[in-house]
């Protein structure tokens, strides 16, 4: 597939992601916000489960759930879910595009493994379908009657496959196959369990009826489950432009130390009005576990720029050759590379200028991670990366 064409393919379909993505997310917290603020109705009849006065856009809205509604208003519902659909649909495309096509430039990580791009697609498919069926399996189980076991159960297989995962993929492919599979979850959750429960409530309110208070209970789970994914999803969409993350030798680790952060400001977010104190503990905690990554990440930078302390100041005349034989292949006005034939990000380093103004990048590539060169296709040594650490540690002069 041409080039031009595969990179419109992935602005068009990143586009709709994040478009389609917002309307989820805003009604995911919309939702979860309005269910924890509202009150008990005076006079109200069985059924009601409570009220809410919104003041926006100029004028006052009554807000009022129920679980029993006159049968003259249901034909004028409003049902959320097409933007849970498009949001999958079009990440997955996207997964399709940057990671399965192009020859799995960005799934394989040659150093990492060695398995074929057919057997890592199928790998990646299976991942998604199978975690759906464990997740569900697992919350349709006598365990979900003790949601803090099941919950920790959960949170031990997520932990298990990210793992896994990085011992398959590269660490950016594991990362996106993790958040492909928190998505795929949170779709089939709208899909399989709060559509089909909303359904039968509206059926039997058709009727007459009074509905089973179970499938408002599991509707509810499920959604409160999506939106705690949320927060962590969003940081997978975008770690692919961070590999500080991803590419840690722990990455796995820092993985689910985000997640659980990203859960955390989540949780905070959610109870902070009713509880401060408990939600001040909670987004503590997470603020800590952010400061704790940044340190962690930061020690292998560190540790090579400091590593040949005292060996002499490094010239600008000895990373040259490095960027040159290791780099420029890609990143040049004009790649020479037989996959890559526009530089990355816009990133090149044809002239010396160029090479010190990308300095950071550099830095964060191949010196903090060993992301760059790709799957080190052009064989970078770590003494080179030493060197280069080095260098800019000193300030990246040029003479």
């Amino acid at each position: 597939m041409s080039g031009i064409i595969t990179e419109w393919l992935n602005l068009l379909l990143r586009w709709l992601h994040i478009v389609v993505g917002i309307g989820w997310i805003g009604t995911s917290f919309f939702f979860i916000w309005l269910d924890a603020h509202l009150s008990p109705k005076p006079g109200a009849a069985c059924g009601s489960v409570g009220e809410i006065w919104l003041f926006h856009s100029g004028g006052f809205y009554e807000v009022e759930k129920k679980l029993v509604v006159p049968t003259e208003v249901l034909p004028s519902l409003h049902w959320f879910k097409w933007e849970a659909y498009l949001t999958w649909i079009s990440g997955i495309l996207l997964l399709i595009v940057v990671y399965y096509l192009g020859g799995g430039v960005f799934l394989i990580d040659p150093e990492q493994s060695s398995i074929g791009l057919p057997a890592a697609v199928l790998i990646g498919l299976g991942t998604l379908a199978l975690g759906w069926l464990i997740y569900d399996f697992l919350w349709r189980s006598p365990l979900a009657q003790k949601p803090a076991l099941a919950a920790a159960i959960s949170f031990l297989l997520l932990a298990g496959l990210a793992f896994a995962l990085t011992r398959v993929f590269s660490g950016r492919a594991a990362y996106m196959h993790v958040g492909a599979l928190l998505g795929t979850i949170m779709a089939a959750n709208v899909w399989r369990v709060i559509q089909p429960s909303q359904r039968e409530m509206y059926r039997v309110n058709l009727t007459g009826g009074e509905p089973d208070a179970a499938l408002s209970k599991a509707a509810k789970l499920r959604s409160t489950h999506n939106n705690y994914m949320t927060l962590p999803v969003i940081f997978v969409m975008v770690s692919n432009h961070f590999p500080s993350t991803y590419g840690n030798v722990y990455n796995w680790l820092v993985l689910l130390v985000l997640f659980l952060a990203g859960a955390g400001v989540r949780h905070y977010l959610n109870i902070h009005d009713r509880d401060p104190r408990a939600g001040g503990v909670v987004l503590a905690l997470s603020a800590a576990a952010f400061i704790g990554l940044i340190a962690f990440t930061a020690l292998p930078s560190y540790e090579r720029a400091t590593a040949a302390a005292g060996a002499g100041r490094v010239a600008f005349a000895e990373v040259r050759p490095i960027i040159v034989e290791r780099c420029v292949s890609c990143h040049s006005a004009k790649p020479s590379d037989d996959v890559v034939t526009q530089a990355p990000n816009g990133v090149t380093f044809d002239t010396p200028a160029q090479i010190k103004g990308f300095a950071d990048k550099i830095e964060a590539r191949a010196v903090a991670t060993d992301t760059m060169p790709l799957g080190n296709k052009t064989g970078m040594t770590e003494t080179e990366r030493v060197v280069i650490g080095r260098w800019i540690a000193e300030g990246a002069p040029l003479d």
